[in-house]
């Protein structure tokens, strides 16, 4: 009987234990791992940086490389590189209404995450060990997803210069502010 109620209990545990484990998070993001070099096939792009970080942090893109995270597609990545090494993706949601979707996704697989809304954009931070994920958009319209390297993100925060009354790097150019160089 004990041996009943206890193959029982552990059988239950071992059940449990299978349904609560944490969810992976992917090993590759359009085709590359956190530390990859670039590849060749990406396209620079150019985007005005200050000088303390110019040769360290370059932004790539991968036109027509459509991937797929979370059961979600995402389209027009800009991939970012920090001493030669990958570090970010910043992808547009291909369907935008896919977000609700994907926000109940992430939310189940990571927690709740860490919002905010201002002039109708909301933002969403989720963290999962070393990673961080940002999803940020407007109801009904474009939306993206940004997977991100934590220590490698503060490292380059670090590096920018501060400007009068803000933190590391705010109000520096980013991918937003990108040009093409073929």
């Amino acid at each position: 009987m004990v041996a009943g109620v206890v193959c029982f209990l552990t059988v239950g545990w071992l059940a449990l234990a299978a349904c609560s484990r944490v969810p992976e998070l992917p090993q590759r993001y359009f085709g590359l791992a956190f530390g990859d070099a670039p590849p060749a096939d990406l396209l620079r792009q150019s985007v005005p940086l200050p000088e303390a970080v110019s040769k360290k942090l370059v932004y790539f893109t991968a036109p027509d490389r459509p991937a797929t995270l979370w059961d979600t597609v995402l389209v027009e990545p800009v991939l970012a590189f920090y001493e030669g090494r990958f570090f970010s993706v910043d992808a547009a949601l291909s369907d935008a209404t896919g977000v609700s979707g994907l926000e109940t996704r992430l939310t189940r697989d990571f927690g709740p995450p860490h919002c905010r809304e201002s002039t109708g954009q909301k933002t969403c931070l989720w963290q999962a060990g070393a990673v961080e994920m940002v999803l940020e958009g407007r109801p009904g319209g474009a939306a993206r997803l940004m997977v991100r390297h934590g220590p490698t993100t503060a490292a380059v925060a670090a590096a920018l210069p501060r400007e009068a009354g803000n933190g590391p790097g705010e109000g520096s150019p980013g991918p937003a502010d990108a040009e093409d160089v073929r």
